[in-house]
């Protein structure tokens, strides 16, 4: 099962081969007006948060489980996304799909 949100940061807890398990995501950066400026703050670092099982792909993560505070971002509908693709870098876990109005 492959999702429309992939996450290039392995060292996030969800992560597993690029895909996101955290059954629902929140991206920040309310003034974002660039790229670097937002980020996904579900991120949990996988050395100090144990998740027990990925096996479930009914938790697998895609953009209808996005809320995002990025007001600036042309993607951005009402608190929720509306890109076709997400991709959350490895650097600063923002998101690479961000596109200003």
């Amino acid at each position: 099962m492959q999702s429309n949100l992939n996450c290039a940061d392995s060292t996030c807890a969800f992560n597993k081969s690029g895909n996101c398990y955290a059954s629902h995501i929140k991206i920040e950066g309310f003034d974002a007006y660039i790229t670097p400026e937002t980020y996904c703050d579900s991120f949990r670092d996988a050395h100090s948060f144990n998740l027990s099982s990925f096996d479930d792909h009914s938790s697998l993560t895609g953009t209808q489980n996005i809320s995002c505070s990025a007001i600036n971002c042309k993607y951005n509908f009402s608190g929720g996304c509306g890109a076709s693709h997400v991709q959350i870098n490895l650097e600063n876990d923002s998101c690479e799909t961000f596109q200003a109005k």
